[in-house]
């Protein structure tokens, strides 16, 4: 009896010990597991760590590229600026050049390698301005100038009348006897300024309602010192409490540019 029960209790020590040893064996088993899983984990955290630094830093290097050409562009811009005025003032004062030099005939693009807006090769203005997807071409020297919205007046601005006085005396309502008097006083008054400049040769105004063609005005000299002229002596100024935006202009034909609608 007692040696049955020392081999029983053998065997129970035997099976505790191999129990012991399974739980072990998958204990180690689920560490191996989990060790190798959170080292794999590191690594992935390791690799997007490393992956984002390496597109941070190609962005930043992407970034001080862009700054160093806008830099350098400012640079070259500014200098041909510099380089274009001082031609300008040259040609200005010098009266034995009889022509502009061949680089102030230049036409700028805003789109080159797009096909010209139809609105501003017609009439030299667009109603998307800047934002226009195709290409404006416009001289850097000409002998016309266009100075926007420079003759303003009610009539021009398209608004519909109130009817609370549709039905009111025709002589309180401004008529076109109205606008053309105060076109004549604006036209006698904006030429005797602009004759200091050079002969005239032709004064063309935009009468159309529409906001970005409304009131431009289209002035052509005998030649382009004449224009330059009144280019750099006008451009800046103002009359009737607002500030002339001056520009050359390349028209074709003035019944395309000048439109009454």
């Amino acid at each position: 009896m007692e040696e049955f029960q020392r081999l029983a209790e053998e065997r129970e020590r035997q099976e505790a010990e191999e129990t012991w040893l399974q739980r072990e064996a998958i204990a180690q088993r689920q560490f191996q597991i989990d060790e190798a899983k959170r080292r794999q984990e590191q690594e992935e955290v390791e690799r997007l760590q490393w992956e984002q630094a390496k597109e941070r830093a190609e962005r930043e290097e992407i970034q001080r590229k862009q700054r160093e050409e806008e830099i350098r562009r400012s640079a070259k811009a500014a200098a041909e600026f510099d380089a274009m005025m001082e031609s300008m003032n040259e040609y200005l004062n010098n009266p034995r050049l009889e022509n502009p030099p061949s680089h102030l005939l230049r036409v700028m693009e805003t789109h080159p390698e797009e096909r010209p807006c139809e609105f501003f090769s017609r009439t030299n203005f667009c109603r998307y301005g800047h934002a226009c997807t195709f290409n404006h071409r416009r001289p850097m020297l000409a002998r016309i100038i266009l100075i926007r919205h420079f003759f303003n007046h009610s009539m021009l601005q398209g608004r519909q009348p109130h009817t609370e006085y549709s039905s009111g005396e025709e002589h309180l309502e401004l008529t076109e006897q109205d606008l053309r008097s105060d076109y004549d006083e604006f036209f006698n008054d904006a030429v005797e300024e602009l004759e200091k400049f050079g002969t005239i040769v032709n004064f063309r105004t935009v009468r159309n309602t529409l906001e970005h063609l409304r009131g431009h005005v289209f002035v052509e000299y005998t030649n382009e010192r004449s224009a330059l002229r009144a280019f750099t002596n006008l451009q800046g100024r103002y009359y009737a409490s607002k500030r002339l935006n001056v520009e050359f202009s390349n028209l074709k034909t003035w019944r395309g540019a000048v439109c009454g609608t």
